[in-house]
C-alpha cells in the first residue's frame, strides 16, 4: 500500500504492508493526514468515554457490526474470558478500560491502525500485552502505526520508522533510522539509549560495539572489549 506523508515542508511517498511503523514527529499535519486521508482508526489511550452500560453493549454501540470472532481473539490476548463482555463498565479498572477502548476500536474490519501514545502510563506487564496485540495484528495483515513519548519504545518494537520535523522527513527500516545517531543529532531527534551508548563508545573510547535493541547484547559486547 502506498501512503503519502504530508509534512509542513514536504511530502514523501512510502510503501507499507503488514508492518509496524513508529512515528517520531511534532508535526501534527503528518498524523492528521494519516487519520483523515486514509481512514485510519486512531486509538488514543486517554479516550475512556463510554456510553454503554456493559462491555458488549459498548462494543455494539461503537461498531454496528462488530467482528465478534476478532473480539474473542483480542480478549485472549489480554487474558480475559468471555465473561468480560457481560461486565458493567463502572466495575472496570483503569487498565480494563484501556483494553476496552482498544477492543471497541479494533472490532471493525478496518486494517490500518494508529496507536497514539499507547504505552503511556503502562507498567512493563501491560506494555508486553500491547506488544503481543500489535504483533497479532501484524500477523493478520494489519498495518500498524504508533507514536510514543519514549523513543526507546519507538526503536524497540517497530519494523520501520518515520522521523519528521519542519526541515526533513525520513522513512526507513527502524535499525537504519535509529543507528544513524549523527543524523538524529543533526536534526534534533530523540535518540534511543542503546543506540547512543554504542555511538558514544566508538566516539569517545574507539570501542566498536554492535548496535542492538537488547541491552543484554550491549553488555556482552562491552565485556568483550574491556
Amino acid at each position: 500500500m502506498e501512503i503519502i506523508l504530508k509534512s509542513s515542508s514536504t511530502n514523501k511517498k512510502i510503501n507499507v504492508d503488514n508492518s509496524i511503523i513508529s512515528i517520531q514527529t511534532l508535526d501534527k499535519k503528518i498524523i492528521n493526514n494519516l487519520v483523515n486521508d486514509y481512514g485510519i482508526i486512531q486509538i488514543d489511550y486517554c479516550d475512556n468515554y463510554f456510553i454503554g452500560e456493559t462491555v458488549l453493549e459498548e462494543i455494539n454501540l461503537y461498531n454496528k457490526y462488530p467482528n465478534i470472532s476478532l473480539v474473542s481473539e483480542l480478549l485472549k490476548i489480554f487474558n480475559l474470558d468471555d465473561k468480560f463482555l457481560d461486565r458493567s463498565i463502572s466495575s472496570l479498572s483503569l487498565t480494563e478500560k484501556i483494553y476496552l477502548n482498544i477492543i471497541r476500536n479494533i472490532s471493525s474490519d478496518e486494517k490500518i491502525i494508529f496507536f497514539k501514545n499507547i504505552f503511556l502510563g503502562l507498567d512493563l506487564k501491560n506494555i508486553k500485552m500491547i506488544i503481543k496485540l500489535i504483533n497479532f495484528l501484524k500477523e493478520n495483515s494489519y498495518i500498524i502505526f504508533y507514536c510514543s513519548d519514549d523513543v526507546n519504545n519507538l526503536y524497540k518494537y517497530s519494523d520501520f520508522s518515520i522521523v519528521a520535523n519542519k526541515n526533513i522527513i525520513e522513512f526507513d527500516k527502524t535499525d537504519s533510522i535509529y543507528t544513524n545517531v549523527e543524523f538524529l543529532i543533526e536534526y534534533d531527534f530523540d535518540i534511543p539509549t542503546l543506540s547512543y551508548i554504542t555511538y558514544k563508545a566508538y566516539k569517545e573510547k574507539n570501542v566498536k560495539l554492535f548496535y542492538s535493541k537488547d541491552v543484554r547484547d550491549i553488555i556482552k559486547d562491552i565485556y568483550k572489549h574491556v
